[in-house]
């Protein structure tokens, strides 16, 4: 392996906890995580992309609506039922060589498998990601009248740590692949592509990297002094220069993580609104008026400078015009120099001012109140009661929007997102792991209003998250087997009974407090105290034969376990 891919390959396994993985499996999930962050708006498990030993001839997969992983067909069924008619679905096929080479018979053994995965009724893979994959596929395909072009598109990456130079044998392989995959009509687009060292590594940088971008204003003018905002600038710019220049990434691909904070995710042409923007768009007259017939886009961005007629902002979020943005992307080929757009520019590092500017600018219409968990009050004081611990050894950090410590020298281990923490609140305190394990979007709809409460204890998610942060390193390091990765919302749950008792207080209780200072107490250093609970709880979680997928989404399976204590 070139020495360059090794560094980033190491500084990836040391961020995230795989030191102690083989390199082939380290590199599998390296390669996971670079292409998929960028496809996705919300965080997502590795754990459920990554196939496992038993896998069927594809090292990672993902089915991807709206921008979203979705990992149950019960949350794909979930999403279709939402009234939306125009969902876009992409599917993605990963294999990952650390070899060099690109060996045309690898390539073929993945493309067998692909066929498989696409044209099996009866699909029988060994391996539970890759099953979960095939039953939410099969659930795309039974609503593509509901999909966008009436077909999920298809994204295949074959990476090695060498570099591609398209041999003749192997472009043929491809073209006949995308010949073969065109022919059985399961997909719209097909997108192939070989990827050596360079290329993986470009993506990986991509993900820790400060999103920059440059603007040529056509006229603009700064806002007087505001409370807890350091500037702000009413601008005109040109809608190419908007896509061009913050919406579209390298590959020509939406940067979809631009949009996280944005509670209002795109919804389609053929929502009413988003159809009349269209309309504007594609009538030349109309277009030259776009500026005065729609609100435009709200940008917030803890860098702002402007030198002449030139903004630039740095990490920047779309706070507001979600829905202007896509349909101007859609429509990029017919924006010309003529199509303006208005550009709201806030320029602010604190957060509270942050929140208040996504609640108030998703306001003007419909938005479903579990959108606005992570802005509740609680969230703020969850991130300042883990600041409490800086300089400890239980040193976590809380993010409260997408991308918050990026270009900071903090291992990605150490850092829990809203979505991470509710999982592990779920799993740890409410007996739920079966919801954090496949059933996310159940989760929220059943226990979102619980976990986000104003008056839910902030040592709850402390906790919790610390918890699993313990469990993460132990994996790391060997003192638990690696394969126990898999189970982990359950462990949770375990560790906790073993360490502080199976009746848990509720979550505003001040006996709860009690409860989780002997969680907090015990799991604050590395040490006995820490390794041998979390040891039993995995003899447990072990000790059951056949421990399925399907049992590990059943709610029984975890009153079994706490049986055992």
């Amino acid at each position: 392996m070139h020495r360059i891919t090794k560094s980033h390959l190491d500084s990836f396994a040391k961020s995230y906890g795989f030191e102690n993985s083989d390199e082939s499996k380290k590199f599998e999930l390296f390669v996971n995580y670079s292409i998929l962050s960028a496809r996705l708006v919300n965080s997502y498990e590795l754990d459920d992309v990554t196939s496992s030993a038993a896998d069927d001839g594809i090292d990672g997969v993902a089915v991807i609506i709206d921008e979203e992983l979705v990992i149950s067909d019960e949350d794909a069924n979930a999403v279709f039922q939402s009234g939306r008619k125009n969902h876009d679905v992409e599917v993605v096929f990963i294999q990952s060589k650390t070899s060099e080479s690109f060996d045309l018979g690898d390539f073929l053994k993945f493309k067998e498998s692909i066929l498989r995965f696409t044209e099996s009724e009866s699909y029988e893979a060994a391996d539970d990601v890759q099953k979960n994959a095939k039953s939410v596929f099969d659930v795309v395909l039974a609503n593509v009248p509901k999909i966008r072009g009436g077909k999920p598109n298809v994204t295949i990456r074959y990476v090695t740590t060498g570099v591609y130079r398209q041999p003749e044998a192997i472009e043929k392989a491809k073209a006949y692949f995308v010949e073969q995959l065109s022919e059985l009509g399961y997909f719209g687009n097909v997108d192939i592509e070989f990827l050596g060292r360079d290329e993986v590594t470009a993506l990986w940088v991509s993900t820790y990297e400060t999103v920059s971008a440059e603007l040529q204003m056509f006229s603009s003018a700064a806002l007087p002094a505001i409370h807890g905002i350091d500037e702000a600038y009413l601008a005109v710019i040109k809608a190419k220069d908007l896509v061009d220049n913050l919406l579209v990434n390298e590959d020509g691909n939406l940067r979809g993580h631009v949009f996280q904070e944005n509670v209002r995710a795109f919804l389609g042409i053929d929502n009413p609104v988003n159809e009349s923007i269209a309309r504007t768009l594609s009538e030349i007259n109309q277009a030259t008026r776009f500026p005065v017939l729609n609100n435009g886009v709200t940008i917030v961005s803890p860098d702002v400078r402007v030198q002449g007629s030139v903004l630039h902002i740095e990490n920047y979020q779309i706070v507001n015009g979600c829905q202007t943005s896509n349909v101007l992307f859609e429509f990029r080929e017919l924006l010309t120099d003529s199509v303006m757009v208005n550009l709201k520019v806030v320029e602010t590092s604190n957060e509270d001012v942050f929140s208040d500017l996504v609640r108030a600018t998703n306001s003007q219409s419909k938005v479903e109140e579990t959108q606005f968990l992570s802005l509740r009050p609680v969230v703020k004081r969850v991130e300042e009661y883990f600041n409490t611990y800086d300089g400890k050894d239980g040193r976590l950090y809380f993010e409260r929007r997408d991308r918050q410590y990026v270009g900071r020298d903090i291992p990605a281990v150490r850092t829990f997102n809203v979505n991470v923490a509710a999982k592990a609140v779920a799993s740890m305190f409410l007996e739920r792991p079966d919801l954090a394990y496949r059933y996310p979007k159940r989760m929220y709809e059943q226990l979102g209003e619980q976990i986000f409460s104003d008056d839910t204890k902030e040592s709850v998610f402390y906790a919790a998250c610390l918890s699993l942060y313990r469990l993460h390193l132990l994996v790391a390091s060997a003192d638990v087997p690696q394969n126990v990765r898999k189970y982990k919302w359950h462990i949770l749950v375990l560790a906790r009974a073993i360490v502080a008792g199976k009746e848990v207080p509720k979550l505003n209780s001040k006996k709860m407090e009690a409860y989780t200072s002997k969680i907090i107490s015990s799991f604050s250093k590395h040490g006995k105290a820490v390794i041998e609970p979390f040891q039993q709880a995995v003899e447990i979680v072990l000790s059951f034969d056949n421990l399925s997928d399907d049992r590990l989404k059943r709610q029984a399976i975890m009153d079994e376990m706490l049986a055992k204590i």
